[in-house]
């Protein structure tokens, strides 16, 4: 059958319906598909009531939810894992209740040497003492801090992506609250962001943030699961010496002259680096200033140049009439 024969008599309004329907049948049965993944992996069966979005319980912090996105199950780096690879609780009549500490645990009985750095940063060492504020693996593993969607770090949609890892340190390094309990007044989110290196990884499409801009964030400055207190002597940005080497992996032969050009995350003040400060401030209205006037000198040469082209026309009208 010729296609044109196909829809002979049947005006476009009454086929719409029909498309319709196929397109929301392929959607089913993807999103089917999808599911019956997520299933096959699961071989408890968990999922069979932690799917569903009203599954929750009651704590002495109110109600917690328990539903599991299949979806997002199915999309993260653990997919291939059963649920009670991490959740060896099972059956779970004994009440282990997860927190910051025991989530590090978890994960690192798969990644032992990740968990080993974790135990030696700032992070994992407040976090062994009791301290709740610090950041966890799905802190930064995960854009919602649930271990269901965490997405392999390379993925354009990662939290660790290096695109993205500004903005994942942000959700606790840009906390004036939380900053604010640590003495720590720097607003460290906006300084990077303000400077070349945020502007350039804000700017960058993703593949030239990996190929070439990979040395521009914060975790190739201050390190990733080995972070440090920034005044540790080891830290990596620890007085001139240590940053300098660390300068000197994206600029070779830096040394410590150019890495004392670097104010940290402090920006110049009236009372902090004032030349600075106020040349700056010189720069920024003169620069618009420039730019004013010139738009001004602009506008006074459209205005004269309408003026007169209005005016030629009038006059030659005027020629022509007489």
């Amino acid at each position: 059958m010729e296609p044109k024969a196909l829809f002979d008599g049947h005006p476009l309004h009454k086929l719409l319906p029909v498309i319709a329907g196929i397109a929301l049948a392929i959607a089913a049965a993807l999103d089917l598909k999808t599911s019956a993944q997520a299933y096959d992996l699961d071989s408890n069966n968990c999922l069979a009531c932690h799917s569903s979005p009203s599954l929750s319980k009651q704590n002495g912090q109110g109600s917690v939810s328990l539903f599991v996105s299949a979806n997002e199950l199915t999309a993260s780096a653990h997919r291939y894992l059963d649920c009670t690879s991490c959740h060896t609780d099972k059956p779970h009549q004994v009440q282990t209740p997860l927190t910051k500490q025991s989530l590090a645990q978890k994960c690192g009985t798969c990644h032992a040497y990740e968990y080993k750095l974790h135990l030696t940063s700032i992070h994992g060492q407040k976090l062994s003492n009791g301290n709740s504020d610090v950041a966890t693996c799905t802190d930064c593993h995960s854009t919602d801090s649930n271990p269901h969607s965490v997405v392999r770090v390379l993925e354009p949609t990662a939290s660790t992506y290096p695109k993205n890892i500004a903005q994942t340190c942000a959700k606790c390094h840009n906390n004036p609250q939380l900053m604010s309990k640590y003495g720590i007044v720097e607003k460290v989110y906006e300084s990077y962001m303000r400077s070349f290196h945020g502007k350039a990884m804000k700017l960058a499409s993703d593949k030239l943030a990996v190929e070439l801009l990979n040395k521009a964030t914060c975790t190739n400055c201050h390190g990733t699961h080995d972070i440090m207190e920034v005044n540790d002597p080891g830290a990596p940005v620890a007085g001139m010496a240590n940053l300098a080497k660390t300068c000197e992996q994206c600029h070779p032969g830096a040394g410590v002259t150019f890495a004392s050009g670097f104010l940290g995350h402090k920006e110049a003040n009236p009372s902090f680096l004032p030349p600075v400060y106020w040349g700056e401030r010189f720069f920024y209205i003169f620069t618009r200033a420039v730019l004013a006037v010139g738009g001004l000198m602009v506008s006074f040469e459209i205005g004269r140049w309408g003026v007169g082209h209005i005016a030629a026309r009038i006059r030659r009208s005027r020629e022509q009439d007489d």
